[in-house]
């Protein structure tokens, strides 16, 4: 099970999409407060942090203390979900994939917009993130 939390002081909007796409990855939220990666890391091998610097949304997954993978993102919507549920994170490009699949709950979907990544939340939220520009 993955471990989902946010930067130590987050804004509303990052609190909330970390608590989704913990929902979407099966996994657990946890609110960061004071705690330090090694506290996290006790709690399971693999933990997704979300954060906000400026203007940049940062999903960093960390793996035995250590950072694994991040990826940038330049904003994210949130819709209204018709239909099932999905579970887990679905990426429209390969190379962000490929940096991920070891790690968490994704799957590569080449029906997506380019440059984005989605999965459901709760309450019938649907949430596309658009990555940065390489």
């Amino acid at each position: 099970m993955t471990v989902v939390t946010t930067s130590r002081k987050p804004l509303p909007e990052v609190r909330s999409l970390a608590r989704d796409m913990a929902f979407a990855l099966g996994g657990r939220y946890f609110t960061r407060g004071k705690m330090g990666m090694s506290e996290l890391l006790a709690e399971d091998r693999t933990a997704l942090v979300i954060s906000k610097q400026g203007r940049i949304f940062l999903l960093q997954v960390y793996g035995d203390d250590t950072p694994v993978a991040t990826v940038s993102l330049s904003g994210f919507s949130v819709e209204y979900r018709e239909g099932t549920i999905r579970r887990g994170l679905y990426v429209a490009d390969r190379p962000v994939f490929d940096d991920l699949k070891d790690h968490i709950a994704v799957s590569h979907a080449e029906d997506l917009p380019e440059h984005t990544i989605e999965f459901d939340g709760t309450q019938r939220k649907h949430y596309i993130l658009t990555l940065t520009e390489p």
